[in-house]
């Protein structure tokens, strides 16, 4: 296995602590006894400089799994985001293990294109059936690859009175995750890559100005799935629903909606789906992250071996860009088009009262490079937000998920088309800072 497979699949947190405490280490050689070229070998195996901030550095580690799953039975996303894992500054930050289920069930139709959604970009309507729902563990509840090396493997196991949850990471492109809780919610998720479409990491260590240099801020982008299958099962009580807010917002995070709570009680409790398309990342690094944002959308079509991701982060070149895979005379191709050659408009956007922000309807995408072309028209239609408030640190910080649709085409110099997709079922975030929390 490669050394960047076995870092896709491996939580970083363990190698970051250690590095974290080698900076200190090496400045106190007998601390605890630990020799010196231990403690050299150590703070030099992560690419940053020691941090003068050591313990807001600390503070400001951030690693996150995300598995979407691109169903009409269940169109959302499984996120597994540790934060602030040594819980530092607990009056403004939140520190854990924080595991997010959100999405649409029983999915309405999608347009037949992205031409033919309406200009004015509505959500799917009162009657969308959706849920979010959020539980924090606390870091000691968490154990994190538990099992060594080995294949089948536990990647995190997590529990606690309310919860528990088990990963295992068969590869870099391969899980499963079950999770339980008491309060009424089981889920069953299974992903599978498809072969050899796993993206090249990016990476940025110049980030932040001097508040960048003093944390040794950096980031880093892995995508062992750009595409996969997924099958999984989501089961909800009517119990569960009753702990959860009816409109996102307010100081409850968690959040059902009218149609999905009229939908549990009738029965319908239980939601499945099997060959959906899906798409998994893991990113991380240190970074004042309520402070930034980011914005990426996903488009995996794995029947056609077809999918295109956008990564833009701000205040990062590195980390802004497209790339498409597509097959080609029979073998699988992937093309990175950099910061220099897109031509992103995201000009056509609406006010969000619940978000706080103007946030895109619409994103179109132009790219030219390496004698290749792309195009790409993105209509949002559905926007969930994901907004914690119990912290000052992430009170002014939002996430909202995305469903929509895209179209984009790739073709040659030569004016050959290499790939096209119409109205591909898509997914994306865009998360960044703002300046007031929306009363409720």
């Amino acid at each position: 296995m490669s050394p960047d497979a076995l870092q896709a699949m491996q939580w970083q947190w363990p190698r970051y602590r250690a590095h974290l405490s080698a900076r200190v280490l090496a400045r106190d050689r007998g601390h605890l006894g630990l020799d010196a070229t231990v403690a050299t070998d150590l703070a030099n195996s992560i690419p940053i400089t020691p941090p003068p901030l050591h313990g807001l550095a600390r503070a400001s580690f951030v690693e996150w799994r995300y598995f979407a799953v691109l169903s009409p039975a269940f169109h959302g996303i499984v996120g597994l985001a540790l934060v602030n894992p040594e819980r530092r500054f607990q009056r403004i930050a939140e520190g854990g293990l924080l595991l997010i289920i959100a999405g649409v069930v029983d999915r309405p139709r999608l347009p037949i294109s992205v031409a033919a959604a309406n200009a004015s970009g509505p959500l799917l309507g009162d009657e969308t059936a959706e849920l979010c729902w959020m539980h924090l563990f606390a870091p000691e509840a968490c154990a994190f690859d538990p099992s060594g090396p080995d294949s089948p493997r536990v990647s995190l196991r997590a529990g606690d009175a309310d919860c528990c949850l088990e990963l295992r990471q068969a590869s870099a492109a391969e899980a499963s995750l079950v999770v339980e809780s008491g309060q009424g919610l089981k889920l069953r998720l299974s992903h599978v890559g498809v072969q050899g479409a796993a993206l090249p990491n990016a990476l940025d260590t110049r980030l932040d100005g001097w508040l960048g240099r003093a944390l040794g801020a950096h980031w880093q982008v892995q995508c062992p799935s750009p595409m996969a299958w997924s099958d999984g099962e989501l089961m909800l009580e009517p119990g569960l629903l009753d702990g959860c807010a009816e409109a996102p917002g307010g100081i409850n995070p968690c959040y059902a909606s009218a149609a999905l709570r009229a939908r549990v009680a009738s029965g319908e409790q239980v939601v499945t789906w099997q060959a959906a398309s899906g798409y998994a990342e893991h990113s991380f690094g240190i970074r004042p992250l309520p402070l930034q944002g980011w914005d990426f959308l996903f488009v995996p079509k794995p029947e056609t071996s077809e999918a295109l991701v956008l990564q833009t982060y701000r205040g990062s070149q590195a980390l802004r860009y497209v790339e498409v895979c597509w097959l080609q005379d029979g073998a699988l191709r992937q093309w990175r088009f950099p910061a220099e050659s897109l031509r992103l408009d995201w000009s056509e956007r609406v006010y969000d009262p619940v978000l706080g922000v103007q946030r895109p309807l619409r994103r179109r995408i132009e790219a030219a490079a390496g004698g290749l072309r792309l195009s790409l028209d993105n209509r949002v239609l559905h926007r969930m937000p994901l907004l914690r408030r119990r912290r000052l640190a992430v009170r002014h910080f939002f996430i909202s998920e995305e469903i929509g649709i895209a179209d984009w085409r790739l073709s040659d110099d030569a004016g050959r088309v290499l790939a096209e997709v119409q109205a591909q079922p898509c997914g994306g975030e865009l998360a960044h800072r703002r300046l007031r929390v929306p009363r409720c």
